[in-house]
């Protein structure tokens, strides 16, 4: 985590200067990524940066966190499932479709989780891993939990083997669209959601035929 004073700092200065380590880190990865060129992009010192964080790579081990943080912040309304009665399984659907295309409004962020899905950060694969996973657990917990009590989810399941089960097959697909596009030539969020959707529906069927209520 970085150091109390990055936090002393106004939101805007704190969003910049990891902005500018987003953009370093996605051009040069992690060994070439130059803490300079982030101060100077972010118009600090480059001595600031080390009263902000230890190291660099705690730099850009926060970067994924932030990164992660400003997406479900940014699109909490399309990841929070706010209407009870709704089918999950039609939710996970409809929610695929609306952020798919909200997400490109921060291609250069998704497009580095996107990199660190893939492993461009070996070195840092199980960190950054662990620190997605987090916020994937504690969102499918509750949407499992949402899918049981509205009937959608079968209840004779324990809600943790569930959340298991639906981070591992949600992470899998995630990371099979993301080679897809690569082999393509493109980046996940170049891609057209309805060059995706059969895939989708698919997935969504298999779920559906595992965890759904009978």
């Amino acid at each position: 985590m970085p150091k109390d004073t990055f936090f002393n700092l106004s939101e805007d200065k704190r969003e910049k200067i990891m902005r500018a380590a987003i953009s370093e880190f996605s051009k040069n990865g992690f060994e070439k990524g130059n803490v300079g060129n982030i101060a100077k992009s972010a118009g600090v010192a480059k001595g600031s940066m080390y009263q902000y964080f230890e190291n660099k790579k705690e730099l850009f081990l926060y970067s994924v966190q932030w990164s992660m943080e400003l997406l479900v912040k940014k699109y909490n309304k399309y990841i929070t499932m706010t209407n009870k009665d709704v089918n999950i399984f039609d939710y996970f659907y409809q929610n695929s479709k609306d952020i798919w295309v909200q997400l490109r409004d921060e291609r250069e962020v998704v497009i580095f989780i996107q990199d660190v899905f893939l492993g461009k950060y070996s070195r840092f694969t199980d960190e950054s891993m662990a620190c997605m996973m987090k916020f994937s657990d504690e969102y499918i917990l509750k949407l499992i939990q949402d899918g049981k009590s509205n009937g959608s989810i079968r209840k004779d399941i324990d809600d943790k083997l569930l959340s298991l089960f639906l981070t591992g097959v949600s992470f899998k697909f995630k990371e099979y669209l993301m080679k897809k596009a690569r082999i393509a030539g493109e980046d996940i969020v170049d891609e057209d959601f309805e060059m995706m959707e059969k895939e989708i529906k698919a997935m969504i069927e298999l779920l559906k035929n595992g965890m759904g209520a009978k």
